[in-house]
């Protein structure tokens, strides 16, 4: 049996092994046929420095992420929440009557305050990510109502202004956006309001309507016809995305299946004949 857990053993570090190298090897590929220059890197940059400023729009109709920033810049208020969740830890303990030594007591009580220090700040940085991503997913929806305003005779300044009043009923996600940028307009022009709104939803979506928007504006070409072609384009890059997660999933998938499935039935297949051959001799 030590031999048969050793072929286990070693099969698993085979294929363990194989699939770490071509992960290893396709970044490297990866890294290899990317071009990285000065204007990519700092726009990544920017892009993680203007997360504050989503947050900060945000945060205007959302109590949750008001609370993950009340937690997570209070000092104060994470050392009483470790504090409760250490006594939550013991009562749970004294229910299911654990016998806690004082080194398990020290490791909860750590537990507990990096749990409070860390877990506030990391949902609010998942939070607004996975607001970027909606809106940048429902971003088509919008150049369409857009496209539909300018059509039916509006100035672009006066379609986001129709758009920042109605979208309340329609997606209230984009309201507090919509109404930054249509005060910007007012103030400094929409070439800067646009300027913002892409730092304010920072995504390639959104990069793409607001470059298309201004070249437009800058050369006097037809909006509607533009803003249509850009919403089917935009639709199209989230469909091969979605493709290609998909594709990533089959993937992924194969590990479990090779670890939990294939393993067992080699083990009910070859087990029967291996003790055989051991009984035998």
């Amino acid at each position: 049996m030590k031999i048969f857990f050793f072929i286990i053993i070693i099969i698993s570090g085979t294929v363990l092994g194989t699939f770490i190298y071509g992960k290893i090897r396709q970044s490297i590929i990866k890294k290899a046929m990317t071009l990285v220059d000065a204007n990519v890197q700092a726009l990544k940059l920017q892009e993680h420095k203007t997360h504050h400023q989503t947050e900060a729009v945000l945060e205007q109709n959302s109590s949750l992420l008001n609370l993950y920033r009340r937690i997570d810049g209070t000092f104060s208020v994470k050392i009483g929440l470790s504090v409760a969740l250490f006594i939550i830890c013991l009562i749970a303990s004294k229910i299911a009557h654990w016998q806690l030594e004082r080194n398990d007591l020290v490791m909860i009580g750590i537990l507990s305050l990096v749990a409070t220090i860390v877990l506030p700040s990391t949902l609010r940085a998942l939070y607004v990510k996975r607001r970027v991503r909606t809106l940048s997913a429902e971003l088509p929806w919008m150049i369409d109502l857009l496209a539909v305003s300018i059509q039916c005779g509006m100035t672009p300044e006066q379609a986001f202004k129709f758009l920042a009043d109605k979208m309340e009923g329609i997606n209230p996600d984009f309201v507090p956006f919509l109404q930054r940028l249509v005060r910007r307009a007012e103030m400094s022009g929409l070439s800067n309001a646009l300027i913002h709104f892409s730092r304010e939803i920072p995504s390639t979506e959104t990069r793409l309507f607001c470059s298309m928007l201004d070249q437009s504006l800058q050369y006097g070409s037809s909006l509607y016809e533009q803003l249509m072609d850009l919403s089917r384009e935009i639709r199209e890059i989230q469909l091969l995305a979605t493709e290609e997660n998909i594709g990533k999933l089959s993937a992924k998938m194969s590990v479990p299946l090779i670890l939990f499935f294939m393993f067992p039935v080699v083990i009910i297949v070859a087990a029967p004949g291996i003790m055989r051959v051991f009984s035998d001799g």
